[in-house]
This record gives structure tokens, C-alpha cells and sequence, in this order.
């Protein structure tokens, strides 16, 4: 039983603990999708999210992650993704992929938990508080699904604003700018 437990366990942390219901088509596509953050990533952020589609249109519900770094704090998002028609199908792997575009709403709180980069030879000690914050992002990916489960790919651009930020506090943020909530 426990090596079941284990196994089972072991399996949902490296397939990124996404799954899929499909709906009766002709080809293969899901209706609605679970997604958890890979356990590879927990060092750093962990979160979940609803993904609903209806043929080449996805709705992302929510997506809240949990950020214990050097900025801890909460993020949600709303993200709208189209499918491009063409699916293709990896014969060797027997793999199905296709191509979106995407763009999301981004909003949360972001704190400052200096200790954190002490792990890079840095020596601050500062802790602020949460600020709120909101943004957006959109770029261009790519789906993999072998039967429920799938995988995705995306790059593009991040755009962040941290309005209510003291002056004096904008020195701690630089990085934030550039890495979101997980700069390492």
C-alpha cells in the first residue's frame, strides 16, 4: 500500500499534475483542465488553477500561486488563450501538440524577505511588508497531451506595476521588475 501511495505520489509530482477531461470529438480535445505547479518549483511558488475551453478558446479561472522568496506573497491571474487550428501528432512519442497565443491579468501582493539572498553571498536584512501590485503578459506557446495528461510551453513579455510602493522602498524591488515573484 505504501509503495502505491509512493508511486502514485511520484507520478503526479513529475507530470506536472495536469489533468484533462475530453469531450467526444474527432480529435482528442479537452473540455476542462486541473493544473497544479510542478513540484520542481516548490522551492519557490506552489498554486493551482481551472483551465476551460471550448474548441480553440481557453479560459485560465484563477491561478493562485503561494511565493515563499526573496518576494513572498500571493498572485492571481486571469488568462484567455487561443489554439491555433492545426494539431500535430508526434508519431514516434504519440504525442499531440498545438500552438497558442495567450494574454493575462495579473494582480497580488509582493513582500521583501532580504534574508532570503544570503544564500548569494549578499548581506541584507530588511524585511518589508506586502504591496499590492497588478500586471499583464502575453506571449506565444505550445501544448503537448498524451491522453489526460499535457504539457505546456510559453514565453513572452511581463509587464509589472507596483503602485502604492514607497520611495524608499524602491531600491528592494529592482529585481521584481524584471523576474516576477521567483527571481531564483
Amino acid at each position: 500500500m505504501k509503495k502505491t501511495l509512493f508511486l502514485i505520489l511520484l507520478t503526479v509530482c513529475f507530470a506536472q499534475a495536469d489533468a484533462q477531461y475530453f469531450t467526444r470529438e474527432y480529435v482528442r480535445r479537452y473540455h476542462i483542465a486541473l493544473t497544479a505547479t510542478s513540484p520542481l518549483s516548490g522551492t519557490f511558488k506552489y498554486g493551482g488553477g481551472i483551465e476551460d475551453r471550448w474548441r480553440n478558446f481557453a479560459y485560465m479561472f484563477s491561478y493562485n500561486k503561494y511565493y515563499h522568496g526573496l518576494y513572498p506573497g500571493t498572485e492571481s491571474d486571469l488568462e484567455i488563450r487561443i489554439y491555433l487550428r492545426k494539431m500535430w501528432i508526434n508519431s514516434r512519442f504519440n504525442v499531440i501538440f498545438q500552438n497558442f497565443i495567450y494574454a493575462r491579468g495579473i494582480f497580488g501582493t509582493a513582500g521583501y524577505d532580504g534574508p532570503n539572498v544570503t544564500i548569494f553571498g549578499f548581506s541584507d536584512n530588511a524585511i518589508l511588508p506586502e504591496n499590492a501590485y497588478y500586471g499583464g503578459s502575453a506571449g506565444v506557446g505550445r501544448r503537448y497531451s498524451k491522453g489526460v495528461l499535457f504539457f505546456t510551453l510559453r514565453g513572452g513579455v511581463r509587464v509589472i506595476e507596483l503602485p502604492g510602493l514607497p520611495t524608499e522602498y524602491k531600491n528592494y524591488y529592482r529585481i521584481f521588475y524584471f523576474t516576477g515573484q521567483a527571481p531564483y
